[in-house]
């Protein structure tokens, strides 16, 4: 679908008056100067340089003449044959028919002068070529030898053209395969027997007799055309970079001496002449065999006088003399060149350019060496010319929905018309092809019908008007009606390269007018005839520009009319009234796109009214660099269009974006939603694909693949945009069907506005209608706010992280209930499908409950929970009015919900007639539930209720039924109550009946008391009133003063409750409850001895003393605790001592460790800057190393695929090794990577417990100073003292502060986790859209990461412990 739009086109009026046709030119590819080199006489020629073209006033300087003065052989020199500009050397190679070669140098050489004759070739040139990296150059000689030389003159080798041998490399027959056996297409099999007589082949009459060379665009080989007087015809022979004879072509009767080798290589160019003026452009391989044609639609006599290839191989001009002739009053004839691209195997031609006149006629033209679309022309009157083109589109890019979604193709004469909208015609074929008077250069869009109407800009600059029929339903859709045609020119100087058809009565062109050298725009007022609608123009306004222009750009939807300088400068034309001027002026505050850009559209962007919305203009770039305004938004963009609601562009990432364009200018930019489940912003396309048009207000995106098939695609985001504006405009159909058709989940129909949806149910119900859509529809409902989760509004909403944060497990699209997972909800999106479901209904209802029963049944099913009951009703209820029909219902029913659950629910509602009906309709087996059923029927009405519900597993309402069923099933209950621990339901039904109630109180105490809850066991036996249990219970939960209290309620003796209390001390003791035991002890156990001894067992030394005093026990000091104060003494003595011995010992060694990790360091860091000899006159690319590196462009794949499972596989710890590492860890062993860390945390354990100890060591110290025990005392606080010091002293070296490597290492890992935590997750989500060598690549950036993750870093920095300021000394020791 693409065309070429002629840009800019600049032309130098006259730079000389050659003599004859001997012109040549070339072109320097850094400053754009352009050497022009012909002949002024017989052996007389001028090299000129034409610079600052862009300019109005172009410099043409005349470099030099020939034959220099005082040559001696000035009549020797001949015509000018060739000219080459020569980059590296910045010199002109020019040379003459006999022989000379000369250099023109921009600066002089060493000896002073610019002019230097190389040499000269005695027997003359007649051709010359340089290799692409012009390092060679070939030459003709006029023997008809081929002559290569290097860039210094050196000669390689000479060998003659005209020779018997057909090459090295010519093709071998092996005898597979008959020329009988082949296939021969429309020809049938009389083309195997017709024999092909090349001694009758001869030379076309247009050949000029010359040579020809071409070289491949890889400079490894280059060809020769030239005359074979011993074949009778012409032949192409192909040659090495050596010169050495490759291969000959094949015979071809007639061919033509025009020559170009395809730069990609496949193809060598040239032409053939056949009967009836008939010419043909054919193709060679490089081994010599044709490989296709297509044909010049060319009537009259017609010479075809050169061929070139672009440099990148997708244009091929062709330079065409037509004869002169006499038609009415036309003169035709003069100078053409045609551009002809293929597609789809197809030859198009898209541009003609027309020099008419003999002195206008073309001397030479080549192609852009680095600019693939521009072109070089010089004519014969002494002009030179620069066409610029680019690849361009021809859309209506009205956003309208009557747009067709017209596209146009330009071949020749031919206008290919494509309606999208109506049917998708794959190319070179389409659905209306219209015939213009002559070849087409440029297509504008009106806004008029839908914008599908259309003007033709002819290369004889006429103007064709096209229209649409005004009713553009009828189907088949009629072809566009030519309307009639205008004349522009009325000077041949001055040209109109681009049009814009922007009002009905209006029509833009911008034109390059050749004698002052400068761009204008004109504008026609045209009228239209009543009937024929004819054209015709009313007026003409030209309007100079400052300046040169390359885009003349129309907006068919907001009117803007812009044109763009080469730099991206931008400038607005507006036109007025009748008779009044257009005027020129800036465009919003975007007076420039930041560099030219051939590709450019206007938009607006924001939300609201039009006319409150920013204007923006969208400018690409040759670079790919994608432009809003000024502001850069991808640099990857292959193409673009404006859709209603989006900019739409594809990348060289093989993917197609879409920004919203309801949005601010700020915001408008390219956002990571990889974490979103459905990202609708991106989508992946076929590689290389480009956009042709995006249907407005359609779902479709039509995309040309290179080959030049197309593709229709629904992109998400598009589908979702036509559902929203449905929705918006409440129709649900169109929005239902859209949903349907590109399967969205139909939640998004209540989702994107549930007040509307529900403000307007019954309008839904009629426009949808059908049973099977609202039963689709009610089927997909489930408690999820689909807009937040699958389709978030681009460019409005939350990022894709503060989404997932939002929603930290997200329902599974398919789920047929509620959240998945545990998903936190609303309470209001937790009803949302029963609210859907009971709205639905009533309207249901209302309508025909009959015609909809299937809907209505959907409404109770899908309920959550399913409200089966009230669907079993209705359909019992619809048994009795009409039997098919609830039979009917009953399958639909069956076939949305389990049949058994139906059966049990239907079994739950105790309806035996509702059971056997559901049973009677499923799949199961009377003989399963018949004698079941039967065997019900014969119960009592509760107990039937209990085996029902025992049976359904409702044990509770079985309990209940139980409960109701009479006294002789208290047993039952009791036992059921414990079956299926129903205790506390139990407690609820029996709350009535006082003893009933305590036996179930007691029961469930036995029960509490087997599951070693004791204490609620103690409440429930107390309550039912059994109080020897209930101290039993308390006993063994410890709750000594319950037991206490109980047993004297029990009337227990002194000696039973001083042998209780015992029992109780010595289980309080235990568990280190000193102070409650010695309670016990004293004052029911009356024991003051033990009570003293259980105190001094938990070192409570004060309170010991003072219940010897308080019970008069005075000789228990000398007898139990004297003793036990030394004894206590003794132990934490021998406690400090082993805590002040670790201490020194681990921080001697932590010491050694860090010097040795210090040394170590050091000797590293030494040895690494130690020169090493042995690396002296080492070649670091080896051969080895270049193979590797030459190859791995091909294995990139494989390579990260085993680079990914290695690294895998050494990633995926089992857990018994994970914890035998741990368990390593935390051992420290000496020698070990952890030793440093399992030191500094156990110094730290050391020290809070140094710090724990404080506490006891004061307590000890206040006793032994009571007691007068001054030296025991003196010698604890010293101790203590000094191991407290020694902590201090040393805390500093201990626990030092992270370094800033350590902390980059830590921060490093943690990142890598939370990063790979990310790429898990995309790859998760983003699996189908992913191809296999992206899902490797992704995969071994996530092992990367995991190794970074797990890293094993040394926790040796923590800070230090927090030590308590407590007192702990006695001053007075």
């Amino acid at each position: 679908m693409k065309n070429l739009t002629l840009l800019s086109q600049i032309q130098v009026a006259r730079f000389g008056r050659p003599a004859g046709k001997d012109i040549h030119h070339s072109v320097d590819p850094e400053t754009g100067h352009v050497y022009v080199a012909y002949s002024t006489g017989p052996s007389e020629g001028v090299l000129v340089r034409i610079s600052e073209i862009q300019s109005p006033y172009p410099d043409i300087t005349e470099l030099v003449t020939f034959p220099p003065e005082n040559d001696v052989n000035a009549d020797q020199w001949g015509q000018v044959v060739g000219v080459k500009f020569l980059v590296d050397i910045q010199a002109v190679c020019v040379i003459f028919s006999h022989g000379d070669v000369v250099l023109f140098h921009n600066e002089p050489t060493e000896s002073g002068d610019t002019l230097e004759i190389v040499g000269s070739v005695d027997s003359g040139i007649s051709c010359m070529a340089w290799s692409p990296d012009e390092e060679l150059v070939v030459m003709v000689t006029g023997e008809g030898s081929i002559l290569e030389m290097t860039k210094d003159f050196d000669v390689i080798a000479e060998n003659p053209i005209d020779v018997e041998e057909t090459g090295e490399d010519v093709s071998v027959n092996v005898g597979w395969g008959k020329k009988e056996t082949q296939f021969h297409g429309t020809e049938g099999k009389q083309a195997a027997q017709r024999k092909v007589d090349t001694s009758t082949f001869t030379y076309s009459p247009d050949d000029d007799d010359k040579h020809r060379l071409s070289w491949r665009g890889d400079g490894t080989y280059f060809c020769c055309s030239s005359k074979d007087k011993r074949l009778g015809c012409r032949v192409i022979r192909v040659y090495n970079r050596e010169a050495i004879l490759q291969t000959t072509s094949e015979s071809v009767d007639m061919l033509e001496h025009g020559l170009s080798w395809r730069p990609s290589g496949n193809l060598i160019a040239s032409s053939q002449r056949l009967p009836q003026n008939r010419h043909d452009i054919v193709f060679f391989e490089r081994n010599g065999l044709r490989h296709g044609e297509f044909t010049l639609r060319e009537q009259g006599d017609t010479v075809v006088r050169e061929i070139a290839w672009n440099c990148d191989s997708t244009v091929l001009a062709v330079w065409l003399q037509r004869a002169s002739s006499t038609t009415g009053t036309e003169v035709s004839g003069g100078s053409c060149i045609q551009l002809w691209t293929m597609n789809n195997y197809k030859w198009y031609l898209k541009q003609e350019l027309l020099y008419n006149g003999d002195s206008a006629s073309v001397a030479s033209f080549q192609w852009d060496v680095e600019s693939a679309l521009v072109l070089h022309v010089v004519t014969e009157s002494g002009a030179y010319q620069r066409n610029q083109y680019s690849w361009d589109t021809y859309i209506n890019e009205m956003l309208s929905p009557d747009n067709l979604g017209t596209a146009a193709v330009v071949d020749g004469a031919n206008l290919m018309i494509t309606p999208f909208r109506v049917m998708n015609v794959p190319p070179p074929m389409a659905a209306f092809t219209l015939t213009a008077p002559y070849a087409i250069q440029h297509v504008s869009f009106s806004k008029l019908n839908g914008g599908d109407n259309m003007a033709a800009l002819l290369a004889d600059q006429r103007v064709a008007f096209y229209a649409f029929a005004e009713d553009k339903t009828v189907r088949p859709l009629a072809a566009p009606k030519l309307l009639g045609m205008i004349e522009l020119a009325e000077l041949p100087t001055v040209m109109v390269r681009q049009i814009a058809w922007v009002d009905e009565d209006t029509l833009i062109g911008l034109q390059y007018d050749g004698d002052i050298s400068v761009d204008s725009i004109v504008v026609f007022k045209l009228a239209f005839d009543g009937e024929s609608k004819a054209p015709r123009i009313l007026s003409k306004t030209d309007v100079s520009l400052d300046g040169l222009y390359q885009r003349l750009y129309f907006n068919q939807t907001y009117g803007d009319i812009l044109l763009q300088q080469a730099d991206g400068n931008l400038v607005s034309v507006e036109i007025g009234n009748d008779g009044e001027e257009p005027k020129l002026g800036r465009w919003s505050e975007a007076l420039r796109l930041p560099e030219g850009c051939p590709w450019m559209g206007t938009t607006r962007i924001g939300s609201g009214h039009m006319e409150y919305r920013e204007k923006a203009v969208i400018g690409l770039a040759r670079n790919n660099r994608l432009y809003v305004n000024d502001r850069l938004i991808s640099s990857e963009t292959t193409s673009f269009c404006l859709h209603n609601h989006f900019l739409v562009f594809t990348t060289a990432t093989h993917s197609a974006r879409f920004l919203p364009l309801e949005t601010t200018l700020s915001e408008l930019k390219i956002v990571d939603n990889s974490m979103l489940p459905y990202d609708e912003s991106i989508r992946r396309v076929e590689r290389g694909s480009k956009i042709v048009l995006a249907l407005p207000y359609s779902v479709n995106l039509v995309l040309q693949m290179p080959r030049g098939n197309l593709e229709t695609v629904a992109p998400r985001a598009m589908v979702l945009s036509v559902t929203r504006d449905a929705l918006d405009k409440c129709d649900f159909r169109t929005a239902f069907v859209t949903c349907r058709k590109h399967r969205i989940d139909l939640n998004i129909l209540y989702d994107l506005n549930p007040k509307v949806f529900m403000d307007n149910v019954g309008e839904f119900v009629k426009q949808v209608k059908d049973v099977d859509y609202l039963n689709l529809f009610l089927s997909f409902l489930r408690n999820e706010d689909v807009t937040k989760t699958l389709y978030p509004v681009s460019g409005s909403g939350p990022s894709s992280k503060q989404l997932l944060q939002q929603q930290p497990t997200q329902p599974h699209p398919r789920s047929k209930s509620g959240s998945k997972g545990g998903a936190v909800v609303s309470p209001e999106l937790a009803e949302k499908v029963n609210k859907i479901c009971d709205a639905v209904r009533q309207e249901l209802q209302k309508l025909d409950r009959n015609t909809y029963i299937n809907s209505v049944l959907t409404t109770y099913v899908r309920k959550t929970p399913p409200d089966l009951e009230s669907a079993l009703l209705l359909l019992a209820e619809l048994k009795d009015q009409d039997q098919k029909l609830a039979e009917d219902a009953l399958k639909f029913t069956i076939f949305l919900a389990d049949v058994d659950r139906l059966f049990d629910v239907a079994l739950g509602m105790y309806d035996f007639a509702l059971v056997l009906m559901v049973a009677q309709w499923s799949q199961k087996d009377p003989r399963e539930y018949l004698p079941f059923l039967n065997e019900l029927r014969t119960l009592e009405k509760y107990y039937q209720r209990f085996k029902i519900d025992d049976h359904l597993k409702k044990y509770q309402s079985a309990l209940q039924n139980l409960s109701q069923a009479g006294e002789k099933y208290f047993d039952d209950c009791v036992a059921y109550i414990k079956q299926h621990n129903l205790f506390k339901f139990a407690l609820k039904v029996f709350a009535g009946n006082a003893n009933k109630h305590k036996a179930v109180l007691r029961i469930y105490g036995d029960s509490l008391s087997i599951n070693g809850d004791h204490v609620q066991a103690g409440v429930a036996f107390a309550m039912a009133g059994d109080k020897e249990k209930a101290l039993l219970a308390y006993q063994e939960a410890g709750l000594w003063r319950e037991v206490m209290v109980l047993a004297q309620q029990l009337k227990y003796d002194a000696s039973a409750i001083a042998y209780l209390a015992r029992e109780l001390a010595e289980k309080l003791k235990l568990d280190k409850r000193y102070l409650e035991a010695k309670a016990l002890l004293a004052e029911y156990a009356k024991d003051s001895e033990e009570a003293v001894s259980a105190l001094l067992e938990g070192r409570l030394w004060s309170e010991a003393i003072r219940t010897a005093y308080l019970y008069d026990r005075q000789d228990l000091m000398a007898t139990h605790i004297a003793p036990g104060i030394a004894n206590g003494h003794h132990d934490l003595m021998e406690s400090i001592r082993d805590m002040q011995e670790q201490f020194n010992k681990q921080t001697r060694r932590l010491k050694e460790v860090r010097d040795l990790k210090i040394e170590k360091a050091l000797a590293e860091a030494a040895e690494d800057m130690a020169p090493d000899d042995g690396l002296d006159n080492v070649d670091m690319m080896s051969d080895t190393t270049s193979m590797a590196s030459g190859f791995s462009r091909y294995t990139a794949a494989n390579s990260v695929l085993s680079k990914s499972s290695q690294s895998s596989r050494s990633s995926q710890y089992t857990a018994r090794l994970k914890k035998r590492h741990d368990r390593k860890r935390a051992r420290g062993k000496k020698g070990s990577a952890y030793e440093e860390e399992y030191l500094i945390n156990s110094i730290r354990t050391l020290i809070l417990r140094v710090d724990g100890t404080k506490s006891e060591v004061h307590a000890l110290l206040q006793c032994l100073a009571a007691s007068m025990s001054l030296e025991r005392a003196r010698v604890l606080q010293q101790e203590f003292s000094k191991l407290l010091q020694d902590i201090s002293g040393h805390l500093h070296i201990i626990f030092v502060p992270a370094t800033e490597e350590y902390l980059a290492k830590k921060k490093a890992a943690e990142d890598a986790k939370n990063e790979r935590k990310k790429l898990v997750k995309q790859s998760q989500t983003n699996a189908h859209l992913m191809s296999r060598h992206e899902e490797a690549v992704l995969q071994a950036q996530i092992s990367q990461l995991e190794e970074i993750a797990e890293q094993e870093i040394a926790n040796i920095y923590v800070d230090a412990p927090e030590m308590s300021k407590d007192v702990w000394d006695v001053d007075l020791v």
